[in-house]
């Protein structure tokens, strides 16, 4: 995690972060994963999903799956607020299904968007113990940031391989 500069001078990397709630936490994916942040568009709902997939959008003639992270992290239902509500749009998270492209793409619900950070290699924590296993396998890091804390997650272990094979059986190509 340090990469070398001029004369042997060692400087820890940086991530920057685009911050969002999901709930009551702060959560942040790696900005370069993310191509757009858009307003929650109509959802077309997919049989025999997983309760979390809400179903897929057609985004200026792309079909993209979308993924509720409240009911992905098992968090209680809160009152939706439009005005907050918004879709990130990420590429990368749906690596190795079959057929999978580069330019595959899947859609995050989450509760409200905050602000880009910079944030030092130093600041960001491994995983805890407690927040690993079965289900928190996406994790990969606590950011600090002041008195906060974000939640850093990997968005291409956001869905399980059998959650991305009953996407490709689906019959969305791509996937």
């Amino acid at each position: 995690m340090f990469s070398k500069v001029k004369k042997d001078v060692v400087v820890d990397d940086a991530v920057h972060l685009v911050t969002f709630k999901v709930g009551g936490e702060e959560y942040g994916v790696d900005i370069r994963c993310i191509t757009e942040v858009v307003r929650p568009l109509k959802i077309t709902p997919l049989p025999h999903m997983p309760e979390f997939i809400e179903g897929v959008v057609n985004l200026r003639g792309t079909i993209i799956p979308i993924v509720d992270l409240r009911k992905r992290f098992a968090l209680s239902r809160i009152v939706d607020n439009p005005r907050k509500m918004r879709m990130l749009i990420m590429k990368g998270a749906i690596p190795g299904a079959s057929g999978a492209t580069p330019e595959a793409l899947l859609g995050l619900v989450v509760d409200g968007v905050q602000e880009v950070l910079y944030v030092p290699g130093k600041d960001i924590e491994r995983t805890p113990e407690a927040a690993k296993g079965q289900y928190a396998g996406f994790i990969t890091g606590m950011g600090k940031v002041g008195d906060r804390l974000i939640i850093i997650f990997d968005i291409t272990k956001i869905l399980s391989q059998q959650e991305r094979s009953a996407l490709a059986e689906a019959g969305h190509a791509g996937y």
